[in-house]
């Protein structure tokens, strides 16, 4: 398929600012041309355009230090409002990163109006370090073993996944109008609320509520590395995942989400507000 260049937004959240030494460094290697918008959700850390620079990346770059902490979710709204507030041209894609992760490829096809998304794959670092190591150093240096280091193929979620910009701002705008439901669902789990999954959920009831011929395509290429190698048991004073039938407490969850999102929509749409 055809490239073509892209004005493109790379989102990348951070709480613990340490792990900024495993994304950054990779986003420095890229040979594609892009904005990277950090949130730094740490209001006991400043990040500062030195660090960045010292890590790597020298393109362009806006820095957002929270006053407190506010949650992917939000952090992620606000580096949306942040690009499009810079001045900067309209941007045609967003793509978010997580602090501990490794962002690898930029590369666009150019695709139909009616794709709002471009999935591809991602490898997963599970377990040894010395994976996660070598492959910051040359992050194209892998092997699947199915156990240490997998291949999600599809990659399947919000991170990692090329969202076309137009609909990452009807998203977010209808996802604030839901924020006191989306408050009220994580509020009810005693695990960590599954940000990422709901976040895509969001996009795909979004992308086709606006177009019923939106579908998002796939691209047969690796574009993420997610390190999974020391997800804590606690974080934020939850359990980072349901301790009993996790799928199936996941799968209710989204079930909650998703219903706030489509009950929203169709109340908008039938007062004439879309």
């Amino acid at each position: 398929m055809m490239r073509k260049k892209n004005n493109i937004v790379v989102g990348l959240t951070t709480m613990n600012t340490e792990l900024l030494k495993i994304s950054v460094p990779a986003l420095g290697k890229l040979c594609q041309k892009f904005i990277l918008v950090i949130y730094n959700d740490n209001p006991m850390a400043t990040v500062s355009r030195r660090q960045i620079r010292k890590l790597g990346y020298c393109g362009d770059l806006q820095i957002i230090n929270g006053v407190e902490n506010i949650g992917t979710l939000r952090a992620r709204m606000a580096i949306a409002d942040a690009a499009i507030r810079a001045g900067n041209n309209y941007p045609d894609w967003f793509i978010f990163c997580d602090d501990d992760d490794m962002l690898v490829n930029l590369d666009i096809p150019n695709v139909s109006n009616d794709n709002f998304a471009i999935i591809q794959n991602a490898v997963i670092i599970r377990h040894r370090v010395c994976d996660l190591l070598r492959v910051m150093e040359n992050p194209s240096d892998f092997d699947i073993d199915g156990e240490n280091v997998e291949l999600a193929r599809p990659h399947i979620g919000f991170a990692g996944t090329l969202i076309r910009a137009k609909v990452i701002y009807g998203l977010f705008g209808a996802i604030q109008k839901i924020m006191d439901a989306i408050q009220k669902i994580d509020d009810g789990l005693d695990w960590r609320p599954p940000v990422d999954a709901m976040m895509w959920s969001f996009t795909n009831i979004f992308a086709k509520h606006e177009n019923p011929d939106a579908v998002p395509i796939y691209m047969d290429k690796i574009n993420y590395i997610k390190n999974e190698i020391d997800t804590p048991r606690m974080k934020y004073g939850r359990l980072a995942h349901p301790i009993r039938n996790a799928v199936e407490h996941y799968r209710r969850a989204l079930a909650k989400y998703d219903a706030a999102m489509r009950t929203m929509l169709d109340a908008a749409a039938l007062r004439g507000d879309d």
